[in-house]
C-alpha cells in the first residue's frame, strides 16, 4: 500500500482564493494574462503599472515553482515582497527556451508578481504555479 502526503496551501489573487492540493503528483495553478507594459522596472523588462497577480502565502513553503509562457516576445517574471522591497527577477532567455522560472523556498508573506517583457510589448502569457519539482 502507497502512502500519500497531502500539503495544502492557499495562494490569493486579486479577485480569488485558490487552493492547490499536492497529493504525491504534479499540481499546476495556471493563470493566463498579459504581459509587457509601459513601466521600465530598470532590471526585469517592460512592466504594468499594477501587477499582474498579487500572491498570498500563509505559511512557509519548502518548494514554489513559477514559470512563464507566451506566445511571443520576450518574457520577464518580477517578483516584489511589498513589505521589504524584495525582488525576485527571471529573464526569459535562449538557454531557458524563452520560459522565465522563479522557484525556491518561501516565507510567508504577500507577493506582488509581474509577467513583463523586454521590449514592452504585449503578449498572452500563461503564469504556472506548481509545488513539484
Amino acid at each position: 500500500m502507497k502512502l500519500f502526503v497531502a500539503r495544502l496551501f492557499r495562494i490569493m489573487f486579486l479577485t480569488a482564493v485558490i487552493s492547490v492540493i499536492s497529493v504525491d503528483s504534479v499540481r499546476t495553478q495556471p493563470i493566463r494574462g498579459n504581459s509587457g507594459g509601459s513601466i521600465d522596472s530598470k532590471d526585469c523588462g517592460f512592466i504594468s503599472r499594477t501587477p499582474n497577480h498579487r500572491m498570498q502565502i500563509n505559511q512557509r513553503e519548502n518548494y514554489i515553482r513559477l514559470t512563464v509562457t507566451t506566445n511571443g516576445g520576450q518574457p520577464t517574471l518580477l517578483i516584489v515582497e511589498p513589505r521589504t522591497g524584495k525582488r525576485f527577477c527571471a529573464l526569459g532567455d535562449r538557454s531557458s527556451g524563452l520560459v522565465p522560472e522563479i522557484s525556491g523556498s518561501w516565507e510567508p508573506g504577500n507577493y506582488n508578481v509581474y509577467v513583463g517583457d523586454r521590449t514592452g510589448n504585449r503578449h498572452q502569457f500563461t503564469l504556472n504555479i506548481s509545488t513539484s519539482r
